[in-house]
C-alpha cells in the first residue's frame, strides 16, 4: 500500500513540473531593443559637469553632445527623454522632451536665460537614451543620466555652449 501511495505521489509531482524552455532564437536589432526595454529602468548615474558661463539677461543655447566610446552609437528607433526637475535662477526651465534617438543623434539643444541680477543659476534633470553596438545592434543598453548643471553669469560668455555627456560602451 505504501509503495502504491509513493508511486502516486511521485506521478503527481511529475505533472506539476513545467516543460523545459525552448532555446532562444538569435537576437536581432529589434529583439535587442526589446530586451533593453524589458530590462527595466537603467541605473541612474549622476554626472558632475563643469559650470557653464552664460551672459546676463541673454538667451544662451546649450548643446549636449554625446561622448560614446568607439563602436557604440545612439539607437535611432529607441525613445529619448529629458525631464528637467528643478531650476533656480533661470527665467524658466527648458521644456521636457520626448522623441527618438534619430532626432538627438547629433546632440540635444536647449535654451537658458538667467533671471536679471542673478550671479548664478542651476538646472537639474534626467536624460534617458538607448545606446547600441554600432556593428549590428546585437547589444542595446538603456542609459539614464542625472545632470546637475551650474551656470555662472558673466558678461563675456559665448551665446552658444557645448557640453559632452559620456555614455557607456554597448558591448
Amino acid at each position: 500500500m505504501r509503495i502504491l501511495f509513493a508511486i502516486a505521489l511521485l506521478a503527481a509531482c511529475e505533472k506539476d513540473k513545467p516543460p523545459a524552455p525552448a532555446p532562444a532564437p538569435a537576437p536581432s536589432a529589434a529583439a535587442s531593443l526589446a530586451v533593453a526595454a524589458d530590462a527595466g529602468p537603467a541605473k541612474l548615474e549622476k554626472l558632475e559637469m563643469e559650470e557653464i558661463r552664460v551672459q546676463p539677461d541673454v538667451v544662451t543655447q546649450v548643446k549636449l553632445k554625446w561622448l560614446a566610446p568607439k563602436g557604440t552609437e545612439i539607437n535611432d528607433e529607441a525613445p529619448f527623454r529629458v525631464r528637467w526637475n528643478r531650476s533656480d535662477g533661470l527665467a524658466e526651465a527648458p521644456a521636457d522632451a520626448k522623441t527618438t534617438g534619430s532626432a538627438v543623434k547629433q546632440g540635444y539643444t536647449m535654451k537658458v536665460q538667467p533671471l536679471p541680477k542673478t550671479p548664478n543659476a542651476t538646472l537639474t534633470g534626467e536624460i534617458d537614451i538607448v545606446v547600441c553596438d554600432a556593428v549590428n545592434h546585437s547589444v542595446c543598453l538603456p542609459v539614464r543620466r542625472h545632470l546637475d548643471l551650474g551656470f555662472i553669469i558673466v558678461k563675456d560668455a559665448p551665446s552658444e555652449v557645448s557640453l559632452e555627456v559620456p555614455l557607456p560602451s554597448a558591448k
